[in-house]
């Protein structure tokens, strides 16, 4: 079967953003932005934060200056030029002046550039400037270590930055011409190059100021939320000051969601009490009117936080989605919905508790455990024709008992194959694709969605609890919207996923959801694909969030039989194997009564209508060709 390959997606690509007809024929501002933003997939803010503090004063000085070109290497010029444009095999601007200072890799050259001597005087300075700002705040982190040097606690914290490093999908952070890293994309100096365990060796005094600005920085992030703030600096430039600005903006944003005054001390505060001063206010924020999401791009890895408002009446569904209204006239004889703008007699939430309590005593009777799956298949495919995904999907834990007793033990005992992921073509992948290619698709993404909740579960426990051997990630919180995740990601590639929505739960407006118990928070979520543009819209993230919503409610309500049936021994979701996609069961799903034809390819009329992609300007390649047809 003919499959894109990362390799493959990723060198056309960055082909694409380096074709020397569109860096080599404008002005060099034009060809910088190019390589820059990789032809417009990085947003310029985004991309711009991963230059050091002089790289970006000299883009800043460039744009609109178009007297000022680009010299291709070889040309007759390029001896001439005093700066190397390098763009690395990761698509990693980088800008260098010529000589033995700051030497550029050869085989990253791309470009060179000349600059009249007023502009570099111009740079030069500004250069100082910022320089100085941002010595002024890495003396506040060196004492701070120097601090916890004398207090006996420096190895301790260094050991603790080590292991949080291990416990988000990728680190990718730069300090100047230095990468800390733990990626799949090529780079793990933080592993296999050993970046922070030799530093237990040294006395502090021999780390370098990369080293000690990493370590204290990573301590303080920690503190606003774990080690998932890490990602924040994905793809950019950790500085002193960026920690600061960053600490600032989520104290005022929190502040402003909970319409609360910040104090008049807040820009004077030590970094350490912007950042406990940010982790006090989260439960206060998640418990208001505000909604946490984080925007995730694929190439960068970067994922920033906002805050929107929602008021928590919007926060479920409305109308009972006609995938669980054909479902609940199959299996509870109830009427379909009322007509849209109406409203239902029953809440979509009330109809989901009664299905499952339906379908588990059906399992409890009878061994039959299809009507619970139908439960979960129902609000799946709702999700993706709600946001006109192309295939969604719903993982778990098979068998809720698994979880008993509320400590960890039988949490760690948990493999793999315990978990499931329901995963369910949408309308328009199923008329547009080969059966055969879904099914490769969907368990793909199956396999891996098992994974991640294999290892997401354990991070809902003490350190101290989890052996050290056992790795494991902290588990997703707040909902996220995505793009571009099929460049980088191998299975994402294959899988054809280029724009995401996630709404893991329980949800953080919610109580954790606890079947016996302990909370937790990640053991379930929805996610949404599309594999082409456009884009997903907050508003798509809001329905993906409603719908893991009744996601939430199908298992409290298993969780509620586990409390109250001292006889409940499942039921086990059996269903979403690698049997089960392979038979192509997940037709099935789409043959609903009341809302699907049967029958392979057929759609019902509701076939989300493809727009062209918006992430990439006219002239960089949408890779529309890559999606199988």
């Amino acid at each position: 079967m003919d499959r894109s390959t990362k390799r493959d997606a990723w060198r056309d690509h960055l082909q694409d953003v380096r074709d020397p007809s569109a860096l080599f024929s404008g002005s060099a501002d034009q060809g910088i932005l190019r390589l820059l933003t990789l032809g417009g997939a990085l947003p310029y803010r985004s991309a711009a934060a991963g230059l050091t503090i002089r790289e970006k004063l000299l883009v800043q000085h460039l744009l609109g200056r178009a007297a000022i070109t680009l010299d291709a290497p070889g040309g007759p010029d390029f001896d001439t030029c005093d700066v190397l444009v390098a763009h690395s095999s990761l698509g990693k601007l980088t800008l260098h002046d010529r000589g033995p200072q700051d030497p550029a890799d050869p085989q990253d050259v791309v470009a060179g550039l000349r600059l009249p001597a007023w502009l570099r005087e111009m740079v030069d300075e500004e250069t100082r400037a910022e320089e100085s700002l941002e010595q002024r705040e890495r003396a506040e982190l060196d004492a701070m270590l120097a601090h916890w040097r004398a207090a006996g606690t420096l190895a301790a914290r260094l050991e603790e930055v080590i292991d949080w490093v291990e416990r988000v999908e990728t680190v990718f952070v730069h300090v100047g011409r230095r990468v800390f890293s733990r990626s799949d994309s090529g780079s793990s100096t933080l592993i296999r190059g050993n970046a922070l365990p030799v530093l237990r060796e040294r006395e502090l005094d021999a780390w370098s100021p990369e080293e000690r600005l990493f370590v204290a920085a990573m301590q303080i992030l920690f503190r606003t939320g774990r080690a998932v703030r890490f990602e924040e600096f994905n793809g950019r430039q950790l500085t002193a000051t960026a920690l600061r600005t960053t600490l600032l903006r989520r104290c005022s944003s929190y502040y402003e969601s909970t319409d609360t005054a910040a104090p008049p001390e807040l820009c004077t505060m030590r970094l350490q009490d912007l950042a406990a001063t940010a982790g006090e206010l989260l439960p206060v924020v998640d418990a208001g009117p505000g909604v946490r999401y984080r925007r995730i791009n694929g190439l960068s890895y970067a994922k920033d936080e906002f805050v929107m408002d929602w008021d928590t009446a919007g926060r479920q569904v409305d109308l009972v989605p006609p995938t669980l209204a054909a479902l609940a006239a199959r299996h509870l004889g109830a009427e379909p919905p009322t007509a849209a703008g109406a409203a239902p007699e029953e809440t979509a939430p009330a109809l989901v508790r009664r299905l499952t309590a339906r379908a588990a005593e059906i399992a409890a009777l009878k061994g039959d455990t299809a009507p619970l799956e139908e439960v979960l298949q129902a609000i799946v495919l709702g999700a993706t024709i709600a946001t006109g995904g192309d295939y969604a999907m719903s993982s778990g834990i098979r068998d809720l008992t698994r979880m008993a007793g509320g400590d960890v033990a039988p949490v760690l005992e948990l493999k793999k194959p315990d978990f499931f992921c329901c995963a369910l073509a949408g309308p328009t992948m199923a008329a547009e694709l080969p059966a055969e290619r879904i099914s490769d698709i969907l368990w793909q993404v199956a396999q891996r969605m098992m994974y991640n909740r294999w290892h997401f579960v354990p991070g809902n426990y003490a350190r101290d609890d989890i052996p050290l051997r056992r790795h494991y990630f902290f588990p997703p919180n707040v909902p996220d919207i995505g793009e571009w995740g099929d460049l980088r990601h191998g299975g994402h590639t294959t899988s054809q996923v280029r724009y995401t929505l996630r709404a893991p739960g329980a949800a953080m407006w919610m109580p954790g959801f606890a079947p016996y118990g302990h909370p937790y928070r990640g053991c379930y979520d929805i996610r949404v694909v599309r594999m082409e543009g456009p884009p997903f819209t907050l508003e798509d993230l809001r329905a993906a969030s409603r719908y893991s919503d009744l996601v939430d409610v199908f298992w409290r309500e298993l969780a509620r039989r586990a409390r109250t049936d001292g006889g409940f021994t499942g039921p086990q979701v059996n269903a979403f194997d690698a049997d089960w996609y392979r038979e192509h069961r997940w037709r099935e799903a789409l043959g609903s009564p009341g809302l699907l034809p049967t029958g392979e390819g057929a759609t019902g009329g509701i076939v989300r209508q493809r727009t062209a992609p918006q992430a990439a300007p006219a002239d960089a390649a949408s890779h529309r060709d890559m999606v199988t047809r």
